[in-house]
């Protein structure tokens, strides 16, 4: 037998590294299970990018910053499987629980860092938020996390080395995704409400380590391209906006109640938890202040994404974990703080308990994506079937996935849906691509061609120069009539 921890520190610390194994263990089923439109989007445009197409140019186009580019990079350089990204999931997982138990145990100790690790583990899971998906806002969460970490540690040890590393994982937060910018928020109100005679000093520090990583980026996009760089991350949302370009089939408020009900089913008691928590710590002013900034900076990014997607929500986990722990300590009774913990947590047990008995088909439908992925997988063995490793293909109007599962490069830049509606000349290029003598050499149709242009113009060229070949799984094939 292994001797036990001597001290109340080595338990507390062994009792988060169990709470990590814990989370890793029920985030790996899910390795298996595919991956969403937007994870296979980003592995096509991480693979562009490796083969040397330049990051943002037409061959390599997103809307998202190079860190969580990188973060592709290095998990694909493991696998080129669907299950290597979901591993970049499970990983930040478990070192999310770990961080966020060393916030809890700095802002009111041990024994909360460990309550706070062990909720995390599980409610972090967040099936019906896409918890264990790779997304950019789950590796925001982590380097946000360490940035509140680092700079609750040099609260404690003054150590200014300390505000140097909160500020990199800071900046690193906005690299993952625009809206990660609650590291760099609750990072600057600890050192507010930490210092006086050298607040200044601390708050440049701070800054100059959030520069490193943001510099960087700035420096990549200036070097292939400010241009190009600066309206794929900013400047088309911002235009968007200034001409009333709209989606045309789903506004923000549809977004919202799209998600908000499903959402709420993992995150409602924790939201309601973290709202006792902070009343009943409402003398303690630092904890109080240092949540309320970061969930306020989490609703906010959640707010500035626009669409709504369930996966947006999970910048707030962390405050609401936290928050929530406080409102189990609250509570008098040790009975009452086991309901409570039960209760936090039941939503997603219930959930994943549920799927050990379930079909496999039941699985496909319940598991967020699965069926979706199995479908598309399908999908791109027919695409590959039908074209050589050289052809350019196009899928109408947003199956990102595809590309990369089909291993099929496509002709247009724009492969995700919501940017077609933004950008201005994102059907002037479409129409183009359809016309020109080079057009791809085969399309998927799953939305109607009119939805996407109300012109009429892809869908005439689209009969003109192609013919049906084969419908499957929702999707008709269409290959060159030339």
């Amino acid at each position: 037998m292994l001797p036990r921890p001597s001290s109340p520190t080595a338990r507390a610390a062994l009792a988060i590294c169990g709470a990590a194994v814990v989370a890793a263990g029920l985030r790996l089923p899910f390795i298996w299970t595919g991956v969403s439109i937007d994870e296979g989007g980003f592995a096509y445009v991480t693979q562009q990018w490796a083969r040397g197409a330049r990051l943002y140019d037409d061959d390599a186009w997103i809307d998202r910053p190079q860190g969580l580019i990188l973060a592709y990079r290095m998990l694909l350089a493991i696998g080129d499987g669907q299950w290597t990204i979901r591993l970049g999931a499970v990983l930040t997982g478990l070192a999310l629980t770990v961080l966020i138990g060393l916030v809890g145990w700095l802002l009111l100790g041990r024994a909360y860092g460990v309550a706070a690790a062990a909720l995390y583990a599980v409610v972090g899971v967040a099936p019906h938020a896409e918890g264990f998906t790779f997304n950019g806002e789950l590796p925001a969460s982590l380097f946000a996390t360490a940035a509140v970490a680092a700079a609750l540690w040099w609260r404690r040890t003054r150590t200014i080395g300390w505000l140097l590393v909160a500020g990199v994982a800071a900046g690193a937060a906005l690299t993952m995704k625009q809206s990660g910018f609650d590291g760099l928020v609750v990072g600057l109100a600890v050192i507010v409400a930490s210092s006086a005679s050298r607040r200044l000093p601390n708050v440049a520090a701070f800054l100059a380590g959030a520069a490193v990583p943001l510099g960087a980026s700035a420096l990549h996009g200036a070097l292939t391209g400010w241009g190009r760089y600066w309206d794929a991350l900013v400047g088309y949302q911002i235009e968007a906006i200034v001409a009333g370009r709209v989606d045309k089939s789903h506004s923000r408020w549809d977004g919202f109640q799209d998600s908000i009900g499903s959402v709420a089913i993992d995150l409602g008691l924790p939201l309601l938890g973290a709202i006792v928590g902070l009343w009943a710590f409402r003398r303690r002013r630092f904890f109080v202040g240092v949540l309320a900034a970061w969930f306020f900076a989490a609703a906010v990014g959640v707010n500035l994404g626009g669409a709504y997607w369930p996966h947006y929500y999970l910048q707030a986990v962390p405050p609401l974990v936290l928050g929530s722990v406080a409102g189990v300590a609250a509570l008098s009774r040790r009975l009452w703080r086991a309901t409570a913990a039960v209760a936090l947590t039941a939503p997603v047990l219930v959930w994943l308990v549920a799927l050990i008995p379930a079909s496999a088909q039941q699985r496909q439908d319940t598991v967020p994506y699965y069926a979706r992925a199995l479908r598309d997988e399908r999908i791109a063995a027919a695409i590959e079937q039908r074209t050589r490793p050289a052809d350019r293909i196009y899928i109408l109007e947003a199956e990102a996935n595809i590309y990369w599962l089909a291993q099929r490069r496509t002709a247009y830049p724009y492969i995700w849906g919501k940017p077609i509606d933004k950008i201005a000349n994102a059907i002037p290029r479409l129409q183009d691509m359809f016309a020109a003598e080079d057009r791809p050499v085969l399309v998927g149709v799953q939305t109607p061609p009119d939805r996407v242009d109300d012109s009429g113009t892809v869908g005439r060229l689209l009969q003109t120069h192609y013919r049906p070949v084969q419908t499957l799984d929702g999707m008709t094939l269409y290959v060159r009539r030339d």
